[in-house]
């Protein structure tokens, strides 16, 4: 009973000294998956401007969404393709994700919306960034159709990115545990010979 009572005890303070990310978004930007996950934000809805997370790696697809008001009531609904970063996140932090460099004249946001770049930032420095390539993705057409597309594409494109990124943790592991594995295993001279190799 007293072993039950002191594991579960040890288990609420591990947990309790575990805490969540925060991830604040900067105006323009909708996010459309986070970690394989899609994110449904409707099309007369504001857009989710904070997101909390779990610490380590985390996988964030978005898109750079802006309504201009034009002269003479006109408007127009510039959308980007979407764009993936990842990025290690900790515990306990709050992380800004931004497109660098968005402008704020419609004439510059025509171009940058064919190939922003998105970035996860602390205090200013850039944790992660990745820029979409250049696309042809603009028109009547094409901004109309945007409002009611569904986020399939960037679900799959997220969760390509997040298979890679396990892909990779897997590989380090695996890589890790056979070292170790390896050293447990190891004769005394076998070690020294590892330790000697090490140091130089």
């Amino acid at each position: 009973m007293y072993r039950l009572l002191l594991s579960i005890s040890l288990l609420a303070i591990s947990t309790a000294t575990w805490a969540d990310v925060k991830l604040l978004v900067d105006d323009y930007i909708k996010v459309t998956a986070i970690n394989g996950q899609e994110i449904n934000q409707g099309v007369f809805t504001p857009l989710q401007r904070e997101f909390t997370l779990n610490p380590g790696t985390n996988v964030i697809t978005a898109r750079y969404d802006r309504l201009f008001n034009l002269t003479r009531d006109n408007h127009d609904y510039l959308r980007s393709k979407d764009v993936t970063v990842s990025a290690q996140l900790a515990d306990n932090q709050t992380y800004h994700l931004t497109m660098p460099n968005s402008p704020e004249r419609y004439s510059d946001a025509v171009n940058y919306a064919k190939a922003p770049t998105l970035a996860i930032t602390q205090n200013t420095q850039v944790i992660s960034e990745q820029s979409a390539s250049a696309s042809s993705n603009s028109g009547l057409f094409a901004n109309i159709g945007a409002l009611f597309e569904r986020n399939d594409k960037a679900v799959s494109q997220n969760q390509a990115v997040v298979q890679a990124v396990q892909s990779t943790t897997n590989t380090q592991h695996s890589t890790l545990d056979q070292f170790m594995q390896l050293w447990l295993n190891a004769s005394e001279t076998e070690r020294q010979k590892i330790r000697e190799w090490v140091q130089q």
